[in-house]
């Protein structure tokens, strides 16, 4: 289950760092182009290319913009798709970027890790290791050595590249002297991580996923990257309604096949 409770922190990167970055509340933002051509606000819908909408679901784009306009981690967007913190969004040439918490401290003392911690995964969500699935119940080295537990390749990608060690407060990433692994849109060394985190190590995606707390199932679905979206109520199953109603139907069958066999026996006389 990924944890929507950061959204508060979300921000907005605009392209060449030409500008400060732009806090993102609950509600909709909508951006287009200003008088002089620029990326920014707009006080109108109808003239916004995109609309980021925050709520305490998560992040969902809009695309207002021809189709092929928009994409998001490289995949076109037609009309809305879910977004991460540290996905970058393509417009007509420009990059954002949705910048969301970094990561906490390195935790201090040798870690206790107990069995019911030990839910974490590592999935590929865009680039080539996309559709990948690493758990992450023991430590995990990546890089480009044939010996790193998650190999990848890519010419900014060292050898050995960064460690991710299971821990009770989350993942601990460590250095192993490759570039910065990029976290949330933010480039980092070192830190612990949480389930939601999005890493970029050059042009390899990764999610940690994780449920929030011991006991609690998956019960949020993501949709890939750039996929169509559409948002659908909680609806009981077409299929287990009917399964449910089986035994009534079958009672029902019963009485009045009794009902008919009493009809025949007795009716005549």
């Amino acid at each position: 289950m990924l944890d929507f409770s950061g959204v508060n922190a979300l921000s907005l990167r605009f392209p060449d760092h030409d500008r400060n970055d732009l806090a993102l509340g609950h509600g909709v933002h909508a951006f287009g182009r200003a008088d002089d051509g620029a990326l920014d606000r707009v006080e109108h819908r109808e003239d916004a290319l995109v609309q980021f909408c925050i709520d305490r679901r998560g992040v969902w784009l809009q695309s207002r913009a021809p189709d092929g306009a928009v994409h998001v981690n490289g995949r076109p967007v037609r009309r809305m798709a879910m977004l991460r913190a540290g996905d970058a969004i393509h417009l007509e040439g420009a990059e954002l970027v949705l910048l969301g918490t970094s990561p906490g401290p390195m935790p201090k003392g040798i870690p206790n890790v107990r069995e019911s911690d030990r839910r974490a995964v590592l999935r590929g969500v865009g680039g080539p290791s996309h559709g990948r699935c690493f758990s992450l119940d023991h430590a995990r080295e990546i890089g480009r050595d044939v010996e790193c537990d998650i190999r990848i390749d890519g010419p900014a990608i060292a050898e050995r590249h960064a460690r991710l060690e299971p821990h009770q407060d989350g993942i601990v990433l460590r250095d192993l002297g490759g570039a910065n692994v990029v976290v949330n849109g933010h480039a980092v060394r070192e830190g612990l991580l949480q389930a939601g985190d999005q890493l970029v190590v050059g042009s390899h995606r990764f999610v940690i996923e994780a449920p929030l707390s011991p006991g609690i199932a998956d019960a949020t679905a993501v949709p890939e990257d750039g996929h169509d979206t559409e948002t659908v109520d909680d609806a009981p199953s077409p299929v287990a309604s009917s399964i449910r109603r089986m035994p009534w139907l079958l009672l029902a069958a019963v009485l009045l096949a009794a009902a008919l066999t009493l009809l025949l026996m007795f009716g005549a006389r």
